[in-house]
């Protein structure tokens, strides 16, 4: 079966460009017959309003708002690793690993590094590590004590997604700002000498003499002459088909890896020659089914680090440059991102998965002989007492004990399809899982969660509600769908509503469901009898992509993507009417009331509205997070939990205001 490369679409496909998103496919369906017995939900839903959090006082003086980092839980995808003498970097999420590697034995984890941001790319020269830093920035750290880097210096950026050094330079891409050139000559003060706008997304970079050469996405293979780095200018370029990714030279030849971006590309390895910059030339092409993001070279063979249907490492012969040739591969299910090449072993950024490690002794077979667990993207958040429940993509689920914000610890595991977002309610998790529709796990022992449940569903599960013994599932292109959950280990489907967007959310209040339906607005739907749901009334507003909703008395707050934030009077269902709006800089998507305040996930931005008076919000303290996008907050007595995609969960503590 083929998956699916636009699966997530709108917003969310900006997601896949930067932050290094895996193309995926429905896998087989799980049975909704699964095993296991567990006690029925007595409770309504968690997500479901506090009466006395109805924000109808009026705003009253106190000291300044504020909001703080008050500690993280930092592991997520690796997606770049780097060699230095016998140890090997990755990064994973927003920390550095430290691998000895030792010759006739597995390596040795011996060091960790948390970073601000999110590790998108890593090269290692003469003692020093660059890291490409995806909150914007390039850092430096000092490689004297090999075990424990220390960052010297950094640099910001508008952005950071790939790093190449040569000689005192560091060559950043940079995304829509092309590449940032940055000398280096004192690694603890790192200074901007320029740009190199290039007309896309640069999303690679590898410098080649006096040549720097970027992979451009949609825009193919740039050329731009850096003889002078103060004056860098492009001298060639080469479109291509589908979305460059990544780039690689050897010589006069440049290699350039990319994916198809609809079906009529031809996705894969081209070889390009490159004696005449000024006219590059493809003189071999190696096709893939769907393509590769990063590229190694090593002698006559050169390794893919693939995705999609070439999902793993993909070894190709290049003696012959004219017409490269398959030798073997390794396969996964989930993407990799980049791969670095050390004598005979491969080590492959494997994303969700983490970092393997590949015997490339004979490439025709490339066995894995090592692996190292990562965390996923961490997209649902809901917090119990001092239990966080993180819905961790490919890794499943996660249970954090939060108790101590600066020291959270990891209790329990339980891998899943890819968990999306997660509702507990009692002894139960009930988990959005995508392609895979619901999961249900039981989690009265927080160290060993165990799944008892099932229940697929024809698209996407994106969100779930739980509330008096059902669960109602925003399902992508399906609309509603309502499952009932009274027995957690046989749930069934009951009922549907296919609404004619897609459904990104849903909270549930009062026998009512709100559904985020994109760009069709907010949906309300009376499910008093769950078996019939009935759409009462419909909030559209002009240029509004709703994505999140949450419920308090009479009023939606409302998620309205590039629209901003919304207050929504619903006390006649049938006739919503916008009451108040805040636009925000950036995408607003997830949101949580609590008290007199609506906290936003803005991009990546948390930003904290005060709501008291629901006719003019207004924003009282805001905070930047560490990876690119906010899934979803969940709140608890002035404590904001992120989930904060590939940058883990961050938490915020919100002190100040009139409450």
């Amino acid at each position: 079966m083929r998956r699916n490369p636009m699966a997530w679409t709108g917003a969310l496909a900006l997601v896949i460009v930067t932050a290094g998103g895996c193309p995926h496919q429905k896998s087989p369906t799980l049975s909704p017959d699964s095993p296991g017995a567990a006690a029925t939900p007595t409770v309504s839903g968690a997500r479901t309003p506090d009466p006395s959090a109805v924000p109808d006082r009026p705003r009253t003086p106190g000291t300044r708002p504020r909001l703080e980092l008050a500690g993280r839980w930092s592991d997520g995808p690796v997606y770049a690793s780097a060699a230095f003498g016998d140890h090997l970097y990755f990064g994973s999420g927003g920390r550095i690993r430290v691998l000895k590697l030792r010759q006739d034995a597995s390596p040795q984890e011996v060091g960790l590094v948390t970073t601000p941001g999110v590790v998108k790319d890593l090269f290692a020269s003469e003692g020093m590590l660059y890291v490409a830093d995806e909150g914007g920035a390039l850092r430096i750290l000092d490689l004297s004590d090999p075990d424990s880097p220390k960052e010297i210096g950094h640099h910001d950026l508008p952005k950071s997604t790939a790093v190449h050094v040569q000689g005192q330079y560091a060559y950043v891409a940079t995304g829509w700002s092309g590449i940032a050139i940055v000398d280096i000559s004192n690694p603890t003060a790192p200074r901007l000498t320029g740009y190199a706008d290039t007309p896309g997304l640069s999303l690679d970079v590898h410098v080649a003499g006096t040549l720097a050469l970027v992979a451009d996405y949609k825009n193919g293979f740039r050329v731009i002459d850096v003889s002078d780095p103060l004056k860098p200018k492009e001298v060639g370029h080469l479109d291509l088909p589908g979305l460059s990714r990544g780039v690689s030279a050897d010589g006069n030849r440049a290699f350039v890896v990319g994916l198809e971006a609809d079906e009529d590309d031809e996705a894969g390895l081209r070889i390009v020659d490159i004696s005449n910059p000024r006219a590059p030339v493809v003189i071999g092409f190696q096709k893939l089914d769907y393509g590769a993001e990063r590229i190694w070279i090593k002698g006559s063979h050169v390794f893919l680090a693939g995705v999609a249907n070439d999902a793993g490492l993909i070894a190709i012969d290049i003696s012959d440059p004219t017409a490269p040739r398959t030798l073997g591969s390794y396969e996964s299910s989930t993407c990799s991102e980049s791969v670095t090449v050390v004598g005979d072993r491969a080590y492959l950024a494997h994303g969700d998965r983490g970092l393997e490690i590949i015997d490339i002794s004979r490439p025709q077979e490339l066995p894995v002989v090592a692996h190292f667990d990562s965390a996923g993207k961490a997209t649902g958040i809901h917090v119990v007492g001092s239990l966080a429940y993180l819905a961790n993509g490919y890794t499943g689920l996660r249970i954090l004990d939060v108790s101590d914000p600066k020291a959270v610890r990891q209790l329990g595991v339980l891998e899943t399809y890819r968990s999306v977002t997660v509702e507990v309610v009692g002894s139960h998790a009930y988990i959005a899982d995508d392609f895979q529709g619901l999961r249900v796990l039981d989690v009265a022992n927080p160290r060993a969660p165990r799944s008892v449940g099932s229940f697929d569903t024809p698209d996407e599960a994106w969100w779930i509600a739980v509330s008096e013994g059902h669960a109602y599932i925003a399902d992508g292109e399906s609309g509603l769908r309502v499952v009932d959950i009274s027995n957690p280990s046989a749930p069934r489907g009951v009922s549907f509503l296919d609404t004619p967007g897609y459904a990104h959310g849903v909270f549930v209040a009062e026998r009512r469901a709100y559904l985020a339906d994109g760009e069709q607005g907010l949906a309300i739907i009376d499910v008093s009898t769950p078996t019939r749901p009935v759409e009462l009334g419909r909030y559209r507003t002009p240029g509004a992509d709703v994505w999140g909703v949450h419920v308090v008395g009479p009023y939606a707050y409302v998620g309205a993507g590039y629209a901003g934030f919304d207050v929504v009077d619903v006390s006649d269902p049938t006739h919503p009417r916008q009451v108040g709006r805040y636009d925000t800089p950036g995408a607003a998507r997830p949101v949580h009331v609590s008290g007199s305040y609506a906290y936003l996930g803005d991009g990546d931005w948390l930003r904290v509205i005060d709501v008291s008076v629901p006719t003019a919000p207004r924003e009282v303290a805001s905070h930047k997070v560490p990876g690119v996008l906010i899934h979803d907050v969940w709140v608890s007595d002035r404590t904001a939990y992120v989930a904060n995609d590939h940058a883990g969960l961050s938490i915020f503590q919100f002190e100040g205001g009139a409450d």
